[in-house]
């Protein structure tokens, strides 16, 4: 097999085994409420949703000290690995110059203090359903009943508008006015996740908290690990892995095309002499003997060697 044909064979295998792991080892995955995420805590399916109802959908990697956010946008930030005290400071200061901020998870009491000093008291388990409260305006248009996974709801929410009730009185949402804005409180996002987005009116609720129609909706993805990528970063996976495999097949065919340090054999293997020349040396030698009991001598080993 040519060296052309082992580097071919090399990079071929090399292709399928990538495509290979990029079919099957790359199942639903992201952080949780991530609009990055398919799996059934992301809210992939939301973010697609508001593209396929009108809403321009931007997913912001920028760190929000430093983002331009317009307050004509709707603003969301739910499960964040963590909130700044800044950060807080420039999301209130959206929402009153008239932004609408959607903001809250499963922990939302470590992390809302940075936003609001004192949060409404959270409870670790809630309700699975949160029925419309009525005429409670634009937040429930269109819905009855929302379903979620109990995993959070708001003990008490005096001070704040409660559009959504559970059995036990408390409520997986809350809005307040601030400013010219407005903010939502989500006790528990399961409600807008993967997961449960198709279940009883809960895809209503998520292109009601998205504002008017046509609303700019904005998923704030640098509170989950998601940054600006630069460089060779910013190209996509299957790009920086079809370039590894093509650098390791240019490796392969230097290697092949290259001098070895020495002959895996030896390049001329002296054979034996023809058959006939050895029997006329042989005849020369006995000739210049001229004994014939010599000749006769030899004659009789050769005949006993077979």
């Amino acid at each position: 097999m040519s060296a052309r044909v082992a580097v071919a064979s090399v990079v071929v295998a090399f292709l399928a085994l990538g495509l290979l792991s990029e079919a099957l080892g790359a199942g639903p995955s992201g952080p949780a409420s991530s609009s990055y995420a398919t799996d059934s805590r992301g809210v992939a399916a939301w973010a697609e949703l508001l593209r396929r109802s009108g809403h321009p959908v931007e997913q912001l990697r920028t760190p929000l000290g430093q983002a331009r956010l317009d307050p004509a946008d709707t603003v969301v930030v739910l499960d964040p690995d963590a909130l700044l005290p800044a950060e807080g400071r420039r999301l209130l200061a959206y929402v009153r110059a008239g932004g609408r901020l959607v903001i809250g998870g499963s922990d939302s009491q470590s992390t809302l203090p940075a936003l609001i000093p004192r949060p409404p008291a959270w409870s670790g388990s809630g309700s699975r359903t949160q029925l419309a409260v009525a005429g409670a305006g634009a937040t429930v248009s269109g819905v009855e009943e929302v379903r979620g996974a109990g995993e959070g709801e708001w003990a008490v929410t005096s001070g704040y508008r409660a559009p959504l009730r559970g059995a036990r009185g408390g409520s997986v949402l809350l809005e307040r006015s601030l400013g010219s804005g407005r903010i939502e409180l989500l006790a528990d996002a399961s409600p807008l996740q993967n997961r449960l987005l198709a279940s009883a009116d809960n895809a209503q609720l998520a292109l009601d908290l998205a504002g008017g129609p046509a609303r700019g909706v904005v998923f704030v993805e640098s509170v989950h690990g998601f940054g600006q990528s630069r460089g060779l970063a910013a190209l996509p996976s299957s790009w920086r892995l079809a370039f590894a495999l093509l650098a390791l097949a240019g490796v392969l065919w230097v290697l092949a095309r290259g001098r070895r340090l020495g002959p895996a054999e030896p390049a001329h293997v002296p054979s034996q002499p023809p058959r006939a020349a050895y029997v006329e040396a042989i005849a020369l030698l006995l000739r210049r003997t001229r004994d014939p009991g010599t000749l006769a001598t030899l004659l009789t080993r050769l005949r006993e060697r077979g």
